[in-house]
Formats: structure tokens, sequence, C-alpha cells
């Protein structure tokens, strides 16, 4: 008897110890801490889009609680009772809102809460008002700022392309440009006919410069520099010739006193010369029948 006693009570044991480790073991997947302490608050919508037991409840990104049930009333305009709890520490003010949100792309429904300002806090166990948060409005305002100067640069932009458009003296600009580019086709033709003749006249080029270098290279440089190294040796023997007094020339154009006689002596040569011409006949009776004493 005392043995079945025991093995009843091993059996109870284990189960109640089974039924407890569950129950933890199912808050804590849910997120559910029964250790802390909650206050319960209500809120109803017209439609929860997909909310379920155990999602988030946040203040700012913060988790404050979770959804603890969702109900549905058949009579009533909006007919989803939510019950939320919120960490005790948590007052909420009177113009608190629980706003219906998206905790993210891919992570289903959340309560985002909006505290509110008044000076009396909400009671546990009261219903909370309620809104729907439509992150594609919200972003919609919050770029709004930058798309308005967008908006008003773009107005900006239009207004004076207008302006450019209705200008006279733009569009004379605009028809004088047909001209202008029919010319400028022109001179890219003329460019490229003549870029297609440079390959022959280079040919030319070429050809002109290997007969010329063949032609440098007939002439004996080495007989053309020894034949311009010896006049230009005689040059200067020439020169010192000139400037050395003990030669004639060097003496004629050095001293100053053999310049003047020679310049006398023809002087006087060429007065005779002179004399010879006026009175031909007293040289010629001199010269030729002698004179009478």
């Amino acid at each position: 008897m005392d043995r079945k006693i025991s093995k009843e009570l091993k059996i109870g044991l284990t189960f109640v110890i089974t039924i407890i480790i569950l129950f933890f073991g199912l808050n804590f997947l849910k997120g559910i801490n029964i250790f802390s302490s909650t206050n319960t608050y209500y809120s109803v919508y017209k439609d929860i889009d997909g909310l379920v037991p155990s999602n988030t409840v946040s203040i700012k990104g913060y988790k404050v609680g979770q959804v603890k049930k969702v109900r549905y009333n058949f009579n009533s305009e909006k007919p989803f009772l939510v019950e939320v709890t919120v960490n005790k520490d948590i007052k909420l003010p009177k113009g608190t809102v629980f706003y219906l949100a998206d905790e993210g792309l891919i992570s289903g429904k959340m309560i985002d809460i909006s505290l509110g300002t008044g000076s009396e806090l909400i009671k546990p166990k009261d219903t909370v008002p309620t809104d729907v948060r439509d992150p594609l409005t919200e972003k919609i305002s919050e770029y709004m700022p930058q798309i308005s100067s967008v908006i008003s640069n773009l107005e900006a932009i239009t207004h004076n392309v207008n302006v450019l458009l209705t200008d006279e003296s733009l569009k004379h600009a605009i028809g004088s440009l047909g001209p202008t580019v029919d010319n400028l086709n022109k001179t890219i033709n003329q460019l490229r006919a003549s870029t297609a003749s440079l390959p022959s006249t280079m040919d030319k080029f070429n050809g002109i410069a290997t007969t010329l270098d063949n032609k440098l290279n007939q002439f004996d440089v080495n007989a053309i520099m020894t034949k311009l190294n010896n006049t230009l040796a005689n040059a200067e023997n020439f020169t010192q010739k000139l400037n050395n007094r003990n030669s004639s020339l060097g003496l004629l154009l050095n001293d100053r006193t053999t310049y003047d006689k020679l310049n006398s002596t023809i002087q006087s040569a060429d007065n005779l010369l002179i004399d010879i011409k006026e009175n031909p006949k007293r040289y010629i009776n001199v010269s030729v029948f002698g004179s009478k004493k």
C-alpha cells in the first residue's frame, strides 16, 4: 500500500512540475514576465490588422509592455477589444493615445504609446483612446519640408525656363545657330579631307629627307673642313702681315710717315699729269729736241 501511494505521489509531482515548466516556458516564449508588476489597460480598434497577443507595447521604441488578449465584439462599431499590460512604474497621463503601428517591415504590428500631457493619470483597467499610425503618412509628414523646398526650386526653375523660352534675343540666337552649325560641319569635313592627305604628304617629306641625307653623305666632310681650316689660316696669316710693320703692306698701313710720303708722291704725280695735259708742248720740246740755253 505504501509503495502504491509512493508511486502515485511521484507521478503527481512529476505532472505538477511539468505543468509549471510548461507555464513558465510558454510565458517566456511569449515575452511575459510573470514576476514583474504590471497594470492592465484596454483599447478598442475598428481593425487590428494582424495584432496578436504577445505583440510589443512601447514608448518611443522602448518596450514597456505587451498585448495580453485580443477579443472580438460583433455588436460594437469598434469590435476589437485589446487588453494591454504595461509596467507598473509607467504612468499614463490623460491625453495618452494607444497607436496601432508597424513594428517593422516583417515584424507585424505593435502598440505605440504616445503619452499625454494631462495632470491626471489614467487608472488601470480604464480604456485608453486609440488611433492608427500610417507609416507612409508619417514619412511624408517627416519629409514634407524637404519636399516643399524641392517643389519651390522646381517652380523657380520652371519660371526661369519660361522666361528664357519667351526671350526674343534667345530665339534669335537659336535661329542663328543653324548657319553656324553648317559652317562648323563644312570645316570638319575640310579637316577630314586634309587629314586624309597627310599620309601621302608625310611620305613625300620622308622621301625628301632621305634624299638630303644621301646627298650629305656624298660630301667628304673631312676634306671640306681641312680646306676651310687652311683658308682661315691663310686669312689669319694675311692679317698678321698687314699688322706687321716690317712688311710693305704693314708698313704702308701702320706707318703714318710712309703713308704721308706715298700720298704726297701720288699727289705730285697727279699734279704733273694735270700740267702735262695743260702744257704738253713744254714737255715735248724738252724731252725730244732739248732746250736752248
